[in-house]
């Protein structure tokens, strides 16, 4: 397992009069590029591959005379209004955002393509994005001085629990359900009975949370399998459809010819996203799976029941001028699409009725630092090398960045590690270092991990695993977290303060 993760390390735009570099060659001609920064809302655009489609298209088709400057974690990250805003403001040239958010800022015609399990398909979702209905939408989005260029398919969204799958409306009565900004996606989960909070923060942080509407990138890659290990595939809730945009009075400024490329790169990256919205799922059930995540499988009629608990949203949708017409055309794309197929799982993956009444967190989160009892309190050294890392099954991408050598301190119920990573520069872009607290009971030691990164896990949320000490040597065995165990035991541990 990958619990390192790799971030691009991007300077904070500027507020200035105009992002579009200064001095270039507005011509289309052979002098310096044409910069245009694009406003992100994530620490990268690893979640959102469609838009880096558009990027790459925009520097294919202009020969690298218009290059796109990726400006993540805009304003702090975690607000797509703000993107939405600051690009219509002019503070950035280009940006994107869910169209989830969009009835945040005043624009409701989106709304019907996240009522509750309607565009449930990726032929579905695939319908309403290549349909002239998609330019449509896209328009609406003038009032805020914003153009659209593209709207795009993105992974479809799911609801991931705590407690048990959720499976029909009763599952989901009283529960406290983090969604992302959105009025059409809180109303659905009203309307189903659960209480809905806008989580403005890493999606793996859910304190006081009983589920979640997530997708399969920002389950694994936030951690989220853990405190909800229950997902229930097929109940799609909505997509994650996705608009890019551009400044308005930007976009009239450059030249005719730079303009072309850009409605190009964005048409390009829209029918992209269409045949490979779903590229990554099974890669990510994988490895969700490796970690205790339970898939279940809603039966026809309790998906029956869930849409026919929604109803209400589709009642309000109707009788509203700006989203009926919208609804009625979204829903006959939808008639016309084909289902999506079941989610091929690993063995063992399969939610297993009744099961969640024998599950029992193996390891409890600690709630601070924990007894220390006999283990050796101290600072250790541990080196790992990518082959070894290899040998041990790791991929080479999770080789590379979680080689290295790593300093553990272990002091009064409280760990620490700094990595040295032995990939040159790999510093300046991981994860590099990571604590939480420990409790020792005989010669068995508990860890639970309080350091949080926006773009991953640096380690499991728990996990335990047994210790015997020999000398200055410290090793470890049986960790509860099988995929974790490369990195924590791979080798004995040397300790080098005493």
């Amino acid at each position: 397992m990958r619990w390192q993760r790799v971030v691009l390390v991007l300077a904070a735009c500027a507020l200035c009069a105009s992002c579009t570099s200064a001095g270039a060659d507005r011509s289309g001609g052979s002098g310096p590029p044409t910069v245009l920064v694009l406003a992100n809302n994530d620490v990268s655009l690893d979640g959102a591959p469609a838009v880096t489609r558009f990027v790459e298209r925009v520097r294919e088709l202009s020969d690298g005379r218009v290059r796109v400057d990726v400006r993540s974690f805009w304003g702090g990250g975690y607000d797509e209004v703000r993107v939405v805003r600051a690009v219509g403001a002019g503070q950035a040239d280009l940006g994107w955002a869910g169209t989830r958010v969009m009835d945040e800022v005043g624009v409701d015609a989106f709304r019907p393509l996240h009522a509750p399990f309607l565009v449930s398909s990726y032929a579905a979702q695939a319908a309403v994005v290549g349909d002239p209905l998609a330019g449509e939408l896209l328009a609406e989005l003038a009032p805020l001085g914003v153009t659209g260029l593209a709207l795009a398919s993105d992974q479809l969204r799911m609801p991931a629990a705590a407690a048990r799958p959720l499976l029909t409306p009763a599952d989901f009565a009283g529960l406290v359900f983090r969604t992302a900004a959105s009025g059409a996606q809180e109303s659905g989960l009203r309307a189903l009975g659960a209480g809905p909070t806008v989580g403005r923060g890493p999606s793996g942080q859910l304190e006081g949370v009983d589920a979640v509407e997530t997708m399969w990138w920002g389950y694994d890659r936030s951690g989220q399998y853990g405190p909800m290990p229950y997902v229930t595939s097929n109940a799609a809730l909505w997509p994650r459809s996705l608009a890019i945009f551009a400044n308005t009075e930007r976009l009239g400024g450059l030249t005719e010819q730079q303009r072309g490329w850009l409605v190009q790169a964005g048409q390009d990256a829209s029918s992209w996203s269409t045949a490979h919205a779903q590229d990554r799922d099974a890669v990510q059930i994988e490895r969700v799976c490796r970690f205790g995540a339970r898939v279940a499988t809603a039966t026809p009629d309790q998906l029956a029941a869930l849409r026919s608990a929604a109803q209400p949203v589709y009642a309000a949708l109707r009788t509203h001028a700006g989203t009926a017409d919208v609804l009625r055309r979204v829903e006959a794309l939808v008639a016309g699409a084909a289902a999506s197929p079941p989610a091929l799982l690993p063995p063992g993956c399969a939610y297993r009725p009744g099961e969640e009444r024998n599950r029992t967190r193996d390891v409890p989160a600690l709630s601070g630092p924990g007894d220390p009892g006999d283990l050796p309190q101290g600072v250790y050294r541990l080196t790992l090398t990518r082959q070894q890392l290899l040998d041990l099954g790791q991929a080479e991408e999770e080789a590379d960045v979680n080689a290295g050598v790593y300093t553990y301190t272990l002091r009064a119920g409280t760990w620490q590690y700094r990595q040295q990573p032995a990939a040159p520069g790999r510093a300046a872009s991981t994860m590099t270092t990571c604590g939480g607290w420990y409790a020792v009971g005989g010669r068995t030691a508990a860890f639970t991990t309080t350091t949080t990164y926006a773009i991953g896990n640096c380690a499991p949320p728990t996990w335990s695993a047994r210790w015997t000490a020999n000398g200055k040597m410290l090793t470890w065995g049986e960790v509860s977290v099988p995929d974790f165990g490369p990195i924590w035991n791979a080798s004995p541990w040397q300790r080098i303060d005493a």
